[in-house]
């Protein structure tokens, strides 16, 4: 893109004059600079598996799970790339395929998570097990705070643990109709834990069918705050909530094709669900809203035919991109006023990989990224942005992006 406008903007003209005229995004309050110049490979950890899920950071340690294969937990040292330590569960899968959680001295991951397995702490200095518990939900990632550890588990209860010892603190079941996949992973912030409830339509619309809720609970006591039915003109259940974003004011999230936002105190709606019609193949239809993330001022998701920013404060579309994205594969992550994305943009293929680095002030891409490896099809999965550079991951192994 140049700084005026590419030609995909320039078949959105509207839009063409948004870049012109506003500001989209605002940097975040997160202290992480974003990668500005056209990135060059520094480091590649390989650390003896094929595949990797998302990393954590922590006092210069990365954290990162192998969720196919023997699995298993990998502490990496982020200046050196060197494997400092590989943990393996005993008696059980070592597939790990969510983000740990760091807490004080320990690791807390969810293992095993397709098969029977544990939630299991090991010692950050070393990888040695410190206490293991329940069996996680496949969909779960561990979430901490306030020295408490939160997990569903297989049979759709989400459980507070003490994090230090694995002692359970409180359970809330989150299904009460018999079916139903339990797709759900916490959210915490500031004393509330937030997930997806399977329920009965309330009282008083007899007929409706059961439905998915976005709930909240007291992180000190597991006792329910709201719940919301997301409702949806489509669905007589309504739309299943997905991938919550927890703001200071708001708890944002996808359903269907809609994006929703609930005051995350009172769980009441901040504004009218923004429902989502594109021309894909040259038919008006709906398209599903996925991946989102916190951009400051803008709340950002993609479709399989554009990335779209909205306002945070009135849920309008403040900006739209063209493109051709696989919502499976969006890698999408921000850093300041940058959002990093995987798939076609500006004419570059959605697949194979190509992340991208697009200026979310004025609309311009600022560089696009690839790499060979022995699997000509294989795309980049999860990113983690760091000051002046990202870590994601490839084939085999986990890189480290940064400006030459």
């Amino acid at each position: 893109m140049n700084p005026s406008c590419s030609a995909a903007l320039l078949a959105l003209p509207a839009l063409c004059a948004l870049f012109a005229q506003t500001t989209l995004a605002q940097p975040d309050a997160r202290p992480v600079q974003p990668l500005l110049a056209q990135p060059v490979e520094a480091l590649a950890v390989r650390p003896g598996v094929r595949d990797l899920g998302p990393a954590a950071l922590s006092n210069g340690m990365l954290y990162v799970g192998g969720p196919t294969g023997s699995g298993g937990l990998f502490a990496i040292d982020a200046a050196t790339g060197k494997l400092k330590w590989t943990f393996r569960p005993a008696q059980l899968n070592g597939s790990v395929s969510q983000r740990p959680a760091v807490e004080g001295p320990l690791v807390i991951a969810a293992y095993g998570a397709a098969n029977p397995g544990a939630v299991i702490a090991v010692a950050a200095a070393n990888g040695r097990e410190a206490w293991r518990a329940l069996d996680p939900s496949p969909y779960t990632a561990v979430v901490v705070e306030g020295g408490r550890a939160f997990v569903v588990t297989k049979d759709c209860t989400l459980h507070a643990l003490t994090a230090a010892t694995g002692q359970p603190q409180w359970k809330t079941p989150l299904r009460f109709v018999p079916g139903g996949a339990c797709t759900t992973s916490p959210v915490v912030r500031d004393g509330l834990v937030y997930a997806q409830v399977m329920a009965r339509a309330p009282e008083g619309t007899a007929g409706w069918p059961d439905a998915r809720y976005m709930a909240a609970f007291d992180a000190a006591t597991g006792q329910e705050r709201w719940r919301h039915r997301p409702l949806h003109p489509e669905y007589r259940q309504g739309a299943a909530p997905r991938h919550p974003v927890v703001t200071d004011a708001a708890v944002f999230f996808s359903g269907e094709n809609a994006l929703y936002a609930l005051d995350r105190r009172t769980g009441q709606p901040l504004f009218a669900p923004v429902f989502l019609r594109r021309v894909v193949d040259g038919r008006e239809r709906m398209v599903a809203l996925d991946g989102l993330v916190d951009a400051g001022d803008t709340v950002v998701g993609a479709t399989e035919v554009s990335l779209i920013g909205f306002d945070a404060r009135t849920g309008r579309i403040a900006w739209e991109l063209p493109g051709s994205f696989r919502i499976e594969h969006l890698a999408l992550a921000v850093a300041g006023p940058v959002l990093y994305v995987q798939g076609g943009l500006d004419g570059a293929p959605a697949f194979p990989g190509t992340l991208h680095a697009l200026d979310m002030r004025t609309g311009t891409r600022l560089w696009s990224f690839t790499r060979r490896g022995k699997d000509p099809d294989w795309r980049f999965g999860h990113v983690l942005p760091v000051d002046g550079g990202l870590w994601v991951d490839g084939h085999a192994a986990l890189l480290k992006l940064q400006a030459p």
